[in-house]
């Protein structure tokens, strides 16, 4: 059985992920306090949380080098709300690969379909990231 917490942090993205795409924006306090609920109930898992959210910041600062495109704190923020949940090394591998493959799809998807110059919003890609994570098994 899932645990409520990941019910809970799947609701918020949903709804991050609908106001990601109407306004390319999402209240910065609501996340901040999702990754103090979730770490202070996983404390065990902190140091995934810690490394997700360096990773997220290389891969913005990768997307900016690159591309010129900005990858915004909230995205950053989820991606250290799921390390939170991720409870082993073997779990944040697989976090890492479908992250990567997700990413690269849908950012190739989105250039082909939108264009380069379009602001794309990234929270959707990380709600798809969490789903496959929680269908096999990765997050608890």
């Amino acid at each position: 059985m899932i645990d409520w917490l990941i019910w809970v942090v799947l609701g918020a993205l949903i709804i991050a992920s609908l106001l990601d795409l109407k306004y390319k924006g999402v209240p910065s306090v609501a996340l901040t306090g999702l990754i103090f609920i979730v770490a202070v109930l996983r404390i065990e898992n902190l140091q995934f949380g810690i490394l997700a959210g360096l990773m997220a910041w290389t891969v913005k600062d990768l997307i900016y080098e690159f591309q010129g495109l900005e990858f915004g704190m909230a995205d950053i923020k989820i991606m250290a709300i799921i390390g939170l949940l991720v409870p082993s090394l073997e779990a944040f591998l697989f976090f890492i690969g479908i992250f990567s493959i997700f990413q690269f799809v849908y950012t190739a998807v989105w250039q082909w379909r939108v264009g380069h110059d379009k602001e794309r919003p990234f929270i959707p890609c990380l709600l798809a990231v969490y789903i496959a994570l929680m269908i096999i098994g990765g997050v608890a």
